[in-house]
């Protein structure tokens, strides 16, 4: 009887695990298993922070290069973090309804809305305040910077200064294309 016990469980964790795998890879997968037309080539331009985008330099915003839009994109929207902040991620760029683009300018003042160089709304970053703020990480090792662009089938209606749970919360079942860029620097 115990042999008999202990087989059933074992069978029954055996099934557990390999549930938990499927739908792990499921997650996983999931930019894999997107169609090629909704993955956004993103690129900086660099690799590396030049310091003119950094708080030690003039704080700019970075251009930004897109391909891939589809016609059907309405607006876009950009979430720019630092994922290896010391208290976790940070965010130093929320910045939606932007024309669908493929080429954002460097330079977009820090504004809630903004029409010069572009049409834009933007929320408050991780230092509380509203548009751009660049790299400024505590001396030590680099850390990366992620830039994930939406491309969207809706303009969205979200007050200037919103923060980034309110922007993905509106975002959410509006997101038609996807893609990221990453830079690091140090200090």
């Amino acid at each position: 009887m115990r042999t008999f016990g202990t087989i059933l469980i074992a069978l029954a964790m055996l099934a557990l695990i390999a549930l938990a795998g499927c739908a792990e890879d499921g997650e996983d997968n999931r930019m894999e298993d997107l169609d090629s037309s909704e993955v956004l080539d993103v690129k900086l331009g660099f690799d590396f922070f030049p310091e003119r985008y950094t708080c030690e330099g003039e704080n700019l915003s970075p251009p930004v290069e897109i391909e891939g839009l589809d016609e059907s994109v309405v607006s876009m929207a950009m979430i720019l973090e630092d994922p290896d902040a010391p208290r976790g991620t940070f965010v130093h760029w929320l910045i939606w309804n932007l024309e669908p683009s493929d080429a954002i300018p460097e330079g977009i003042p820090p504004e809630g809305e903004v029409s010069d160089p572009v049409g834009a709304v933007q929320g408050t970053n991780g230092f509380g305040l509203i548009g751009y703020r660049g790299p400024c990480p505590p001396p030590g090792p680099a850390h990366r910077y992620v830039l994930r662009v939406r491309a969207l089938d809706a303009r969205l209606d979200l007050s200037p200064g919103s923060g980034r749970s309110d922007l993905e919360a509106v975002m959410e079942g509006r997101v038609l294309q996807s893609g990221e860029a990453v830079a690091t620097y140090v200090r």
